[in-house]
């Protein structure tokens, strides 16, 4: 038996951990991806299926087209603002914020949105069809967006304050975390191309 008991603790390279981290993250996009184009597909379905006028019932409420557009305005801009700071790292601080202030005022929308929808009707509390309860998938989806993104950007926020970071792995970081918003703003963008066009 040795009598040797300290732990040997192996570090590895930075880049590594960026790779690793990365792919985590891409991973996880994969099977949102899945799930939002799952969703996609499933409003399609129901929107050419509409048994019984079961889609948009007659006298039930719609959302305009351009309420779709208002929530992906702010995961547009995040994502264009981060992509700026990655490029930029002179105005990372400030840009860092502008990402953040842009999540939080779309997850606020978000909330609002989905406090505020004419989808339910009073003497029953049930939705109003199938058009109704992908409307509240697509706005729960977008709010899961939101709030992830919403806490990375803080990360992101609190460790640009820091003094000293490894300058490697802080470009991974930075790097996965683009991958991340540019993916919450393409999920978006599909999400409000599918309900501007099909009603």
């Amino acid at each position: 038996m040795s009598a040797d008991t300290q732990f040997h603790i192996h570090h590895d390279a930075p880049e590594v951990v960026g790779r690793r981290e990365r792919l985590g993250v891409r991973l996880l996009i994969v099977a949102d991806g899945a799930f939002v184009f799952g969703m996609i597909f499933s409003y399609f379905y129901l929107r050419n299926l509409n048994a019984n006028g079961g889609w948009l019932p007659k006298g039930a409420h719609y959302l305009s087209a351009g309420t779709g557009w208002l929530v992906v305005a702010p995961l547009i801009i995040a994502a264009l603002s981060h992509r700026m700071a990655e490029k930029n790292r002179d105005n990372f601080n400030v840009l860092s914020v502008v990402t953040l202030v842009s999540l939080l005022a779309g997850t606020y929308y978000q909330w609002h949105q989905l406090a505020n929808m004419p989808f339910i009707v009073h003497d029953t509390g049930i939705f109003e069809g199938s058009y109704a309860s992908m409307w509240l998938l697509i706005a729960g989806a977008n709010m899961f967006h939101f709030l992830l993104g919403s806490f990375i950007a803080l990360g992101l926020v609190v460790r640009a304050r820091r003094v000293q970071i490894d300058p490697i792995l802080q470009t991974w970081r930075l790097r996965t975390a683009g991958s991340w918003f540019t993916w919450i703003a393409i999920s978006g963008i599909a999400c409000a191309l599918t309900t501007t066009f099909v009603r």
